[in-house]
């Protein structure tokens, strides 16, 4: 997991069945795991095995979602939202005695590939812009 960088966090997920549908503490776990997950490749052990995780991915325990989640989050909330929202098509979940793997379902859609083209324009007109300052010195 990379504690760096931001996500895209849609204003409209408050008028959705699985915002408006949920308890506190099962929103708090859907934001914490949205902010967990890999915005980049990523390597890590997994069943024994280096693995490679994608972008919306993360390995990692029960325990961990729910300490990052806030006091008073346990792990069976944990359990509880993970199924729920693995019902509801938002992820994945693969478990082994140790860890598991989340895989948030549309990640690319709300997060990637918007990222990549604006960082290109951002990049051309950064440099544009900066010709020009540096030859005024």
């Amino acid at each position: 997991m990379n504690d760096q960088g931001w996500i895209k966090f849609y204003r409209e997920v408050l008028g959705k069945t699985i915002w408006k549908n949920s308890t506190e503490k099962q929103n708090a776990i859907l934001s914490t795991i949205l902010l967990m997950a890999n915005h980049e490749q990523n390597e890590w052990e997994w069943k024994g095995e280096k693995y490679c995780v994608q972008p919306g991915q993360f390995i990692i325990s029960l325990s961990s979602i729910a300490k990052n989640s806030g006091k008073d989050i346990s792990i069976q909330n944990v359990r509880t939202a993970l199924k729920r929202l693995e019902k509801l098509g938002f992820l994945t979940n693969e478990s082994t005695k140790q860890s598991r793997l989340i895989n948030i379902v549309n990640w690319g859609k709300y997060q990637g590939l918007t990222n990549e083209s604006n960082k290109a324009t951002n990049n051309h007109l950064t440099n544009d812009q900066q010709r020009p300052n540096n030859q005024q010195e």
